[in-house]
């Protein structure tokens, strides 16, 4: 007898306000869910990226929801990596080459219309009114 396994193939759709952030993984993406869940889904952070372009791409394998950004950790030279930290207090790396427009997009993230700010520390950018 033959000893298979079957799985049953589900469609997941995703909530964008419930997603953290994805990390690439050659044709595949983890879907990091607020409710500490993760979920392997078969499409690329390119199509999630065209599908939700209020997320931003941090580094070539992360795609972030800034709405869940803690603060940022700003490298204090061009050969030190930059760090994003998460609520859940992940951190995700910041390509040199992205640093400067993830910067500018929280920054943009505190305009006098939204709750939240970024302002400047030795320590790097913090967020306030959490």
């Amino acid at each position: 007898m033959n000893n298979t396994q079957l799985r049953k193939w589900t469609v997941n759709t995703f909530d964008p306000q419930n997603v953290l952030y994805l990390i690439g993984d050659v044709n595949y993406s983890y879907v990091h869910l607020r409710n500490g869940e993760v979920v392997l889904s078969a499409r690329t952070l390119k199509w999630f990226a065209h599908l939700w372009p209020s997320f931003v791409r941090v580094h070539k394998h992360a795609l972030v929801n800034l709405d869940y950004v803690q603060h940022i950790r700003l490298a204090p030279n061009l050969r030190a990596p930059s760090y994003l930290i998460m609520q859940n207090k992940t951190s995700l790396p910041i390509s040199r080459r992205r640093v400067v427009s993830v910067v500018e997009q929280l920054d943009q993230l505190g305009s006098p219309t939204s709750q939240s700010s970024f302002h400047s520390s030795q320590s790097g950018m913090h967020r306030t009114g959490l």
